[in-house]
């Protein structure tokens, strides 16, 4: 049995991470004490057990827990209208919360974002196997007589989760991202004057192991960057959406290694453009929506 810090995995591979994770504690009190208890949490303790959830696919910032877990958007007046009943649920608070201040602290904190902890939620459960059934990976974070110290353990293991997780998620874009690079013989790449519009061209597959692999690669060397640039830019003639050709190049720079999410954004970029292509407009949508959350999870994100 490997332990550390008291914390055991219960389910899971530890060198792939699911994403979604389960973390439970027991607590070693009697239970009418904490069924006296007036904290909330106590209400979400059975059969001695505690436990939070973190969905770490779905949700990569507090901005994204706040809109799944709370119903409440940062944008427009849905910031307003959830904020003001989630006020009204929390006695006494009403005075101390001012809405158009926590709307300009969380707009300001856009550059720190990636910085803060996506928060996992309490989530109650009747039974050790009820929680080993649930999706994902499960740890178990060890036995507490107090409420108090099981909430700070349980809620400590996701946020390592978390790190560890979207490392992995970086690394195995990073990996994809070389892997194209290599298949490529750039003293050879010149175009040959095809472009998206071009008979047999798959554009998907084209700007995933040719154009974007071209940029990322050549960023390192200024002139060379420049003229996979105007190679990109010429094999885009004839696309009909200026500003997804500019949402990619604004994602590779010669100065600023690309992030995870810019990686995913670039990915997402090219399955657009290809379903624009093929006029599947059901799947442009989708596609669309996914650019979008995308960008509301990660705002510094560039294009």
């Amino acid at each position: 049995m490997n332990k550390v810090l008291n914390v055991e995995k219960k389910k899971g591979d530890e060198n792939e991470l699911d994403g979604r994770v389960t973390v439970y504690a027991r607590i070693d009190m009697d239970p009418a004490e904490i069924m006296d208890m007036k904290h909330p949490v106590a209400s979400m303790v059975h059969g001695g057990l505690l436990a939070v959830q973190g969905n770490y696919r779905e949700q990569s910032s507090l901005r994204d827990f706040l809109k799944n877990e709370m119903g409440i958007s940062l944008d427009g007046d849905g910031f307003d209208d959830g904020l003001k009943d989630m006020i009204d649920n929390m006695d006494g608070l009403e005075a101390a919360l001012d809405p158009e201040k926590l709307r300009e602290r969380l707009d300001n904190m856009g550059d720190i974002e990636e910085f803060i902890p996506t928060p996992a939620k309490v989530v109650p459960f009747h039974s050790e196997q009820e929680i080993m059934d649930q999706p994902g990976d499960v740890y178990y974070a060890g036995t507490f007589k107090g409420v108090g110290n099981a909430v700070l353990g349980i809620n400590a293991v996701p946020i390592i989760y978390q790190a560890i997780f979207r490392e992995q998620q970086m690394r195995s874009l990073q990996s994809e991202i070389e892997s194209l690079i290599s298949q490529i013989e750039w003293d050879d790449f010149d175009g040959d004057g095809v472009t998206i519009t071009s008979p047999g061209v798959n554009p998907e597959e084209a700007l995933l192991k040719e154009y974007i692999p071209s940029m990322l690669y050549q960023r390192i060397d200024p002139a060379a960057f420049e003229s996979s640039r105007k190679q990109f830019r010429a094999f885009m003639q004839g696309y009909r959406f200026k500003d997804d050709v500019e949402a990619v190049l604004s994602l590779i720079s010669n100065d600023r290694e690309p992030g995870a999410m810019e990686y995913k954004l670039l990915e997402l970029y090219a399955k657009k453009i290809a379903k624009v292509q093929m006029e599947d407009f059901a799947g442009v949508d989708v596609v669309h929506k996914e650019i979008e959350h995308l960008r509301e999870a990660l705002p510094q994100v560039r294009g």
